[in-house]
Formats: C-alpha cells, structure tokens, sequence
C-alpha cells in the first residue's frame, strides 16, 4: 500500500488506516484475529476514541504487545466537560490501550465555535504539559463542521485533522485540505463511506486516489472487510469519468438530505442529540433487517424516551444549511420504535 507521510510529524503510515469504533460488537477473541491481520496487512495507523467503548481495550490486547511499528490516535469528547472529566478520559485511554505513549491525542467532535473554545483553554494546556513530558506526542483534533476545524487549525496547535470526507460530503476540498497541506498538518479521513450508506463501498473507496487526502480510517469489525478495503488500496485504482459518474449518480439523493453532524442545529431546546437521530434514520428507515440495522435499533430504543419530547418546534430546520426535516425524521423514528 501506499505510504503517507502525516504533516511534520515526522511520522509515516500506510494509507488505508483502521478505523475502530465499531470494535465493541465483536468479541476480544475476534478483535484480535482481526487487529492482527490488519498488521500482517501493513495497516499502520489505528484510530478509536475513549467514547468508543471497549475499543482501546481491544487495541491494547494487541498493539501493547508489539514494538512499536504502529501509529495510535485517541480522543475525547469529556473536554465539554471540564478539565477534570478530560483528565479522566486520558488517563483511562492509557490504562485501556496500556501503553507508555500515544502518538496523538486530541478533541473529539470539535464542531462550534464555542466547543473550540472549551477546547482551547484549561484541556490544551493539560496536553501541552503531558506532550512536553513525554506522554503522547502529537495534539489532534477531530470536527465534522470543515469551517471550525480550519480556524483550529489557524491556532497553529494541532498537528493533526481528522474529519468526515468522502463522494457526499466533499466540503473539506474548499479549504480545509489545501489549508492543512499548506501548515503541514496530517490529515485523516472519518467516514469514507459517510457512515456506511454508501452501497457501492470499492468506488467510495477508490474515490480518495482522485482525492488524497492523508490517512483514510474506515470502521471495520471482520477480516471479509479488512481484507476487501486492503486489496482497494493495494490495487489503488483511481475511479475512471464514467465510475465517477456512476457513483455521483447513486449518491445524488442521499446528498440532499445527508446529515453531515455539522450541529448547526444544536442545541435542541428538549435536549435531543438530532445528529444522533439523522444517523439513526440513515442506517434503519427503509432499511431491510440484516445484523447492522438490528444493532442500530437497539441503540436507538435508548433513545426513544428523549425522542417523544420533540415538539416538532422547527427551530432545527431553521437553522440546517441544509433543510434537513428532522421533525419528521423523529416523527418516523418513534413510529418504528414502537413497532418494533
């Protein structure tokens, strides 16, 4: 596979990286057959988050066992939290992944102004201090909202980006991209598959050799899908016009009303988490029951208390660039809950 090299950091990896947040629905016996194949692969780069479950758990059962021939990222979102809810997730991310140092550490979902600010007081400096002592060695921030995370990126602190890009949300072209290439900031790709809607997963894939964009981090959970993106990018075929074309195509009605987890529409005045409730209705309404819907139904079954608290106020479709009617995707939400 093709080695990229993430910005000044000094720090190469192969280009298909492991995306781990889907880790918590295999077992560890699982996890480690397929965290170990990856590296018999040439998958170097691993990303998982302290929000992910028991995904560091399942990357330290291997990873703390190897020499160092890996790079990991870790994050939190605890940094909305204070301080000391921050400081927690970090020092639980060491115990969990149990290894003396993380490549990068950073923000997690950093998609407002006023979440960047949070970000950049009391939680940079304590990773600051834990990157001059040694701990980790890089600063990272993830954003699915391209505008926030390139006036992050300005700040001059954060040595990595990590956002959602792929053949819907191709915001990151407009200047997130050229910006981190031009301050040498390594760039990494969530949701290459924006979120696993994309049918058509090889061309969503083989997009990226018309695009590069740094590492890019698929979630995976078996060897069939390790082994199925692998051989993409050791093929690394670019997509030809005609490919293109087919993929825009397929993808022509999902981007109209594709929730991009921007939180332009928060915060919701009863409390729901409506980017949570558009990737709920994109993975299960309409959807044929397979094991990925099923699973999706019973996070969202959690959540369906909060949904009947809408009062389908509008304030969110006000506020969405892109129209999205999210009353009417709680509406349906609720309805196919209680069916259930």
């Amino acid at each position: 596979m093709k080695t990229v090299a993430l910005g000044k950091t000094g720090l190469t990896t192969a280009e298909l990286g492991f995306g781990a947040m889907y880790l918590p629905r295999v077992s560890p016996e699982v996890s480690d057959i397929i965290i170990r194949r990856a590296l018999e692969l040439g998958v170097t780069y691993f990303d998982t988050a302290s929000a992910y479950q028991d995904s560091e758990e399942k990357l330290g059962r291997v990873l703390s066992r190897r020499d160092k021939d890996f790079v990991i990222t870790s994050r939190s979102i605890n940094y909305k939290m204070g301080l000391a809810a921050f400081r927690q997730d970090f020092e639980q991310s060491f115990e969990r992944l149990k290894l003396p140092v993380i490549d990068f550490y950073g923000f997690h979902a950093v998609n407002q102004p006023r979440e960047l600010e949070m970000a950049m007081k009391e939680p940079l400096s304590f990773l600051k201090e834990q990157k001059a002592n040694g701990r980790i060695r890089h600063i990272a921030i993830t954003s699915h909202n391209p505008k926030t995370l390139t006036d992050a990126l300005l700040t001059g602190e954060f040595e990595l980006a990590m956002f959602p890009f792929n053949v819907i949300e191709r915001e990151p072209l407009d200047g997130l991209l050229p910006k981190a290439a031009e301050l040498g900031i390594a760039t990494a790709v969530m949701k290459p598959l924006a979120g696993g809607v994309i049918d058509s997963k090889q061309l969503a894939l083989r997009f990226f050799f018309n695009h590069p964009a740094g590492v890019v981090t698929p979630g995976m959970m078996s060897i069939e899908q390790l082994e199925q993106n692998h051989r993409v990018f050791a093929e690394r075929s670019p997509l030809s016009a005609e490919e293109m074309g087919c993929l825009e195509d397929e993808v022509a009605v999902l981007g109209r009303e594709f929730c991009r987890r921007c939180s332009y529409c928060m915060p919701c005045p009863n409390g729901i988490m409506i980017p949570f409730v558009h990737m709920l209705h994109m993975k299960t309404w309409g959807k044929p029951m397979d094991d990925d819907v099923a699973y999706t139904i019973e996070l969202a079954k959690r959540m369906l208390p909060a949904l009947e608290k809408c009062t389908a106020c509008g304030a969110c479709v006000e506020k969405c660039p892109y129209d999205i009617p999210t009353p009417q995707r709680v509406k349906d939400l609720i309805q196919m809950l209680q069916s259930v």
